[in-house]
């Protein structure tokens, strides 16, 4: 979360379809439409923030329209390299979760009025507290199981202290499926967002298993059970 005050009334929009960016998350990304080019010119000499929004394809005109969902996030430019072709490759950080309120211009690229969306803890206390503990073992159980998930990840996780930090990086990083992705990022409760990401990866760990078994390769001794 950050300070009302850091959080523009209005931010350039882009929209991408299948890309759903997290607070705290850092996102790669490749600029090279010509209004999207210009829109990146213009937030590095103002305040270096735009939001990132997920087109949301479930209406059949949604690539003609490229209507977004209208919870997205906010980020800000941490690095930018301009390329010799005009385009350019640059890190944006996520700020803030955030409600599209109303499309303000398309031209020369959308602009958008937001406001800020805070989190719920949605559980007791208590809950939310052992969240990094309950995380760190389910992605654990996965690497045991073979998953493809570098223990920098794991290690780079256990280093944060905020629970709610560590859920949003741990549900950007790893989760597969965006529709989900962008559910997560919709959910305002913690403990509720952690048990939803949590049933995924219990799922990614009965699919390992299923597939381990398969192979006969299983030792169930020698996995952890969640």
């Amino acid at each position: 979360m950050i300070e009302d005050s850091a959080i523009p009334s209005e931010v350039p929009v882009m929209t991408l379809s299948s890309a759903v960016l997290f607070p705290q998350a850092m996102m790669p990304l490749f600029i090279f439409e010509p209004r999207y080019k210009e829109m990146l010119s213009d937030v590095l000499n103002n305040d270096r923030i735009f939001a990132v929004a997920t087109l949301d394809e479930r209406s059949e005109d949604a690539t003609h329209s490229e209507m977004p969902y209208s919870i997205a996030a906010i980020g800000v430019v941490r690095a930018c390299k301009k390329n010799p072709d005009g385009s350019s490759n640059l890190v944006l950080q996520g700020l803030a979760r955030v409600e599209l309120e109303a499309i303000v211009s398309e031209d020369p690229y959308r602009t958008a009025r937001i406001r800020q969306i805070l989190s719920e803890s949605g559980g007791p206390e208590d809950q939310i507290a052992t969240l990094n503990s309950r995380l760190l073992s389910l992605i654990q159980t996965q690497r045991r199981l073979g998953a493809d998930i570098p223990k920098e990840v794991l290690q780079f996780l256990a280093n944060i202290s905020e629970p709610e930090n560590a859920l949003d990086l741990a549900i950007y990083t790893l989760c597969s499926s965006a529709p989900l992705k962008q559910e997560l990022l919709e959910t305002r409760g913690i403990v509720p967002r952690y048990e939803k990401f949590a049933n995924f990866l219990q799922s990614e760990i009965e699919r390992l298993k299923l597939d381990i078994q398969l192979k006969g390769n299983l030792d169930d001794k020698n996995i952890g059970h969640n």
